[in-house]
């Protein structure tokens, strides 16, 4: 007679979430978060994985030793880890992605609309990293150095483009890219950059002496990926471009 449930219980493993489409978003119909963490439920039973969400600006201190959390999903090492001092280790990168200023497409507007910011307001979210004046700076350094408007959102900035309320924000191609393909918010009348602003790439990272480590949690990605799950997510979300790591390719 089989048992109705597992003899040993399930570790639980607390996944740091931030507003960061389509990474994760409470405004998206869904994100890539969410549909992982669904698939590493499904295909294991040793660990349960679960949301815990967090302000963009809590993300270091999430994964710190008394932080809330164990990992932290699609995120770049370059994003203030380093200069934290929070212990973490990092899979190995899955995603390769890259961040441009949009504004909203007018008759009278072209490339050259990007080359200032002067008399312009500048969008941004509570707790990102931008890459401005060659430097990589922090949302608050940002403010102090540009007319800035910080929202809770990427999609909150993304709106108040199209509703000519602010006249520049940065935006990451996988968003666009995951827009169009859901048509959940329209993005045809955006002006973008032709200059790259930033690539990165992410990882999962996470943290020292947590409920499970970066070699567990990589060995259940190669896992998800022999069977063909990356495929699958990265095409439901029009994202196969950005895509590294694909494991039904490895042996």
């Amino acid at each position: 007679m089989g048992l109705s449930c597992s003899a040993t219980a399930q570790v639980p493993v607390y996944v740091a979430a931030y507003d960061y489409p389509p990474y994760f978003s409470d405004v998206l119909q869904t994100d890539l978060t969410r549909e992982l963490i669904s698939l590493l439920n499904e295909h294991q039973d040793s660990y349960e994985f679960r949301i815990q969400v967090i302000p963009p600006a809590n993300r270091h201190k999430a994964l710190s030793v008394k932080g809330c959390c164990d990992v932290i999903f699609f995120e770049s090492p370059l994003w203030g880890w380093e200069k934290s001092g929070v212990g973490f280790q990092q899979t190995m990168p899955l995603v390769r992605g890259q961040e441009r200023l949009v504004a909203l497409q007018k008759a009278d507007r072209d490339q050259t609309f990007f080359d200032t910011y002067d008399g312009k307001t500048l969008g941004g979210v509570k707790g990102y990293h931008y890459l401005l004046g060659g430097e990589l700076l922090a949302s608050d350094e940002v403010q102090e150095k540009y007319t800035t408007y910080l929202a809770d959102s990427r999609i909150i900035n993304l709106q108040m483009i199209l509703g000519g309320r602010i006249d520049l924000t940065i935006i990451n191609d996988e968003l666009l890219a995951a827009l169009k393909g859901s048509n959940q918010i329209k993005v045809d009348g955006l002006l973008l950059s032709d200059k790259v602003s930033l690539e990165y790439k992410l990882h999962l990272l996470v943290g020292d002496n947590k409920n499970i480590s970066a070699d567990t949690l990589q060995r259940l990605l190669r896992e998800l990926g022999r069977q063909g799950e990356f495929e699958i997510l990265f095409r439901r979300f029009n994202m196969e471009r950005f895509q590294i790591y694909r494991p039904t390719t490895t042996r």
